[in-house]
């Protein structure tokens, strides 16, 4: 499974929370900011996503037709990091002949916050649900002065590209009156879908992004899986845990070809557009990005491409990476520290 969760919590998970948290910037260079926050024992996997991942077996192969991998994006066993009163409420956002649900979450407190953060939920496009996010959210909500608006975009092949990118763009459209920063966010393919919509803002002169929050994405659709962007040799781990990274990658990479045919669905479309593939934008559109992933994510290195493009362009772009975590790091809400650390890490730069 691509979403394996658990309803464990990782051994000394305090001690652990407030080691990460000690860690500061390992490096500048070329407009990036990194924080380099490794695990102990250094270039291991967490015994937790461990878990998700020695199981995997050799040439392993990924079920094609929509329901098993639906079923791969099912989430459970997070937990509410907060300890304030939040409230939650869905509403029907109407804009640019477009009708969306969203769920708005703040503090008790911050309701008449004037900044308002955008979030598009992971799910290679095809799956997910708000609700599989709306405990970290809660909780980015909880820590940063800001109104999140968790989106349920239009999901492919049913609506394929670009539906979810002008879903959320008629979002954004409507906030533009009420707040006076809005920031973009998402994890994986959500990810991809802000900056889609990022780009539009800017086109179409809808406003400017103060600031871009993600998690893990993928940027590029349709890259070659024998590149350089997919070479898990490039990766440093011990040596007995090396194949079972491999037979990770080798998963992602026909996730990769999967998800980017569900998502343009039978359309003639360039995959390298930039709408589909960030990673070949203009950099200068994305001001104030933080980016945030684990060591083994097979979409880190294509997320390092692009923070470095974007960061040579404008010179404000914060990297983290924690040691020892994998992709959809976001399911393991309140289980693992180091996500803990990286949603209020993320809540500072909205």
């Amino acid at each position: 499974m691509l979403n394996d969760t658990t309803t464990k919590q990782s051994l000394g998970y305090s001690d652990e929370l407030h080691r990460l948290q000690e860690i500061g910037v390992t490096d500048i260079a070329d407009g990036v900011t990194s924080w380099v926050k490794e695990r102990e024992p250094a270039h291991t996997f967490e015994p937790l996503v461990w878990e998700t991942v020695a199981g995997i077996e050799a040439n392993p192969q990924l079920p094609t037709d929509l329901f098993s991998l639906r079923q791969g994006t099912e989430t459970s066993g997070q937990r509410d990091l907060t300890t304030t009163a939040m409230k939650i409420e869905m509403q029907q956002i109407v804009a640019m002949n477009r009708r969306v649900r969203v769920i708005r979450i703040a503090r008790e407190d911050h309701l008449n916050a004037d900044k308002a953060y955008i979030y598009f939920h992971g799910g290679a496009y095809y799956g997910g649900t708000p609700e599989d996010v709306l405990l970290a959210l809660k909780f980015v909500a909880e820590q940063a002065n800001c109104v999140v608006y968790n989106v349920d975009y239009a999901l492919a092949p049913e609506q394929p590209y670009p539906a979810g990118i002008l879903d959320g763009l008629a979002v954004v459209a409507a906030m533009t009156a009420e707040y006076a920063h809005i920031s973009l966010g998402g994890d994986s393919a959500g990810a991809s879908i802000a900056l889609g919509v990022s780009q539009l803002c800017k086109s179409m002169g809808i406003c400017e992004i103060a600031s871009h929050v993600l998690f893990y994405p993928t940027v590029v659709q349709g890259s070659k899986l024998t590149g350089p962007l997919w070479d898990d040799n490039q990766i440093t781990i011990v040596p007995e845990q090396r194949a079972a990274l491999h037979r990770s990658y080798q998963l992602f990479e026909q996730l990769d070809a999967i998800m980017s045919g569900y998502y343009v669905a039978d359309q003639a479309v360039d995959l390298t557009a930039p709408l589909l593939s960030p990673l070949l934008a203009d950099p200068t559109t994305f001001h104030n990005v933080t980016l945030l992933v684990g060591e083994y994510d097979p979409f880190r290195l294509q997320g390092e491409a692009f923070v470095k493009r974007v960061g040579h362009a404008n010179g404000d772009t914060n990297y983290f990476r924690y040691g020892g975590i994998s992709h959809a790091f976001l399911n393991f809400t309140g289980n693992v520290p180091a996500v803990e650390d990286a949603l209020m890490t993320a809540a500072k730069f909205i």
